[in-house]
């Protein structure tokens, strides 16, 4: 398949934006969500989750690679301190983790391939199996580095129930949006 430089132009600022998107839902999500912060890195409501969902849903590989990029940018003092390889392998769990999942759902055609074409129940399943998939990714990436201080089988629950919660507020928000703005024909 040839892109062409417009192709890759576009498909660059998309993956760029998403960065954008990821990284300041993360700042806004611990501005107003760090009082429920279960440990450094796991809260118990987690805006950017659904964010994982929407630019995995709607963009695809670039959506995820901006997940990939901006979990990079949020992890820039791992990166450059003592554990460049936990920075760099949590972004590649947070950003590739969700389109793998919605890859492997579409597969097994518990989803379709037309967004518009989703329903209530396959939107809470990918939000659940992406929510279980991310946590589980990011604690086996924790225990295999030896991310300081972190015990997996206590810290993927909040971590799941926390994408969890995020992903349904997000989504949810957007189809509130969405629905006032529709325009009616």
């Amino acid at each position: 398949m040839n892109m062409t430089a417009q192709e890759a132009l576009e498909k660059t600022a998309l993956t760029l934006l998403s960065a954008v998107l990821f990284a300041g839902f993360f700042q806004l999500n611990d501005w107003l969500f760090s009082m429920f912060e279960h440990s450094k890195g796991i809260n118990w409501v987690f805006l950017p989750a659904g964010f994982r969902v929407i630019l995995v849903l709607v963009l695809g590989l670039p959506g995820a690679l901006g997940l990939m990029l901006g979990s990079w940018f949020i992890d820039w003092e791992l990166i450059q301190g003592q554990n460049t390889l936990l920075g760099l392998m949590n972004g590649v769990a947070g950003g590739l983790t969700p389109w793998l999942v919605l890859k492997y759902l579409h597969k097994q055609k518990w989803l379709g391939q037309q967004l518009q074409a989703l329903n209530a129940t396959q939107l809470l399943n990918l939000t659940l199996v992406s929510s279980a998939a991310s946590a589980i990714s990011h604690q086996i990436v924790w225990w295999l580095l030896e991310r300081p201080n972190m015990n997996f089988w206590v810290d993927v629950w909040p971590m799941f129930f926390g994408n969890v919660l995020g992903a349904l507020l997000m989504l949810y928000s957007f189809k509130f949006v969405l629905d006032r703005v529709r325009v009616k024909h």
